[in-house]
């Protein structure tokens, strides 16, 4: 016997492992997520407890080698596309920056992201081929400070150019 399962019933499934998700998340990590209603994908808020910051995998490598040196290591999130591969490191929220700061990250292709907005968030289980964890996040670990992480990037830039 041949079972199948209708969009509507894959839809509420859906819906309930990113209930599960964002509750996990929540509890978990003490993060502020919500689930977005059009695509059921766990959504991290940005800003106030948590930010990130965003790099070409190439370039992330060398980023997270700086910052396992300095005995630094945080959430980092892999982005397939179809040409490109972006990390995602989280940190702690934003500090501000000098604008040498502001033209480092721009020079070295380093994103960031407007308080407020939201990034998807990997399931636990998520492996290759779609959003995935590269080091996932451990409960009671503070999250590295923005600024360590900045100044990870602009030690890479500098021994890279």
């Amino acid at each position: 016997m041949t079972t199948t399962t209708s969009p509507v019933n894959r839809r509420q499934r859906d819906d309930a492992s990113s209930n599960v998700l964002s509750r996990d998340y929540n509890q978990l990590l003490r993060w502020p997520t919500a689930i977005d209603p059009e695509t059921s994908e766990v959504r991290l808020r940005l800003g106030t407890t948590i930010d990130a910051l965003v790099m070409r995998a190439g370039f992330g490598g060398e980023v997270n080698h700086q910052l396992v040196q300095a005995m630094l290591r945080g959430p980092i999130i892999v982005v397939p596309g179809t040409k490109v591969v972006d990390w995602v490191f989280l940190t702690q929220p934003r500090t501000p920056m000098r604008q040498s700061t502001i033209a480092d990250l721009v020079a070295a292709r380093v994103g960031w992201y407007n308080v407020g907005s939201t990034i998807a968030l990997p399931a636990f289980g998520a492996t290759e081929g779609d959003l995935y964890w590269l080091q996932r996040p451990e409960t009671d670990v503070e999250l590295p400070a923005w600024g360590s992480v900045v100044g990870a990037i602009r030690r890479t830039f500098r021994l890279t150019w």
